[in-house]
This record gives structure tokens, sequence and C-alpha cells, in this order.
């Protein structure tokens, strides 16, 4: 993966938790990582976009899970830690929409449109 921190430039992640998709919360590493600092997958995963310096937007609408979203400051993941996890395939799509959920994607007006 290219390493961007020290550019001007910055990753957007949209979705950065798979859209849900099990298999990228259940990584054993995610696992590991959650067991030893107490946090859930989802909080590691959020932790090692944070620490990359991407601009990381998880989407959620469950208030716990927006709170949980946000608790990934009080630790911080070595380098050893980033580096095993920047090993998993970055090819790996987890989200896959089909024509149905992308045309809905598409015909989607926010609140502040008109």
């Amino acid at each position: 993966m290219k390493d961007f921190r020290n550019t001007a430039r910055r990753r957007w992640i949209w979705h950065p938790l798979g859209h849900g998709d099990r298999s990228l919360i259940d990584e054993e590493i995610f696992r590991k990582l959650g067991d030893k600092y107490r946090k859930s997958s989802a909080q590691i995963i959020l932790r090692w976009h944070t620490q990359m310096e991407f601009i990381t937007i998880p989407g959620s609408k469950n208030p716990d899970h927006i709170r949980d979203n946000g608790d990934i400051f009080d630790f911080t993941l070595t380098p050893e830690e980033m580096e095993e996890i920047s090993k998993l395939d970055g090819t790996k799509r987890y989200y896959h929409a089909d024509n149905a959920q992308e045309e809905k994607y598409a015909q989607m007006h926010l609140p502040f449109e008109k």
C-alpha cells in the first residue's frame, strides 16, 4: 500500500468496516488485537486507519456503534501490529453491491439537496 503520510494527499476511506462484512470483522488479527486492547475488531480497524492518517468515514445508524467508533483514541497500535494488519489482502473487496443497491445509492437525495 502506498504510504501517503509524508505528502499533502490523504486517502478517504468510506465504509472502512467493509459495510458490515463479517469476514473482515472476523479476521484473526483484529480479534487478537481486540483482546489485547479490550476493544472490538471494528475499533482496531478504525484505529489502524486513523494511525495510517486516512480520513475515515464509518457509517452507522446505531448510537452505540457511533459512540464505539469514536472510542479509539485511548490506545496506539505498535509499528509491528500496524505492519501485520497492512499485510492483509488489500485487493479483497468486502462489500459487493448488486445493481439494485447501486441504483438506490445513485437515486439517493441528501437532506441539503433541493
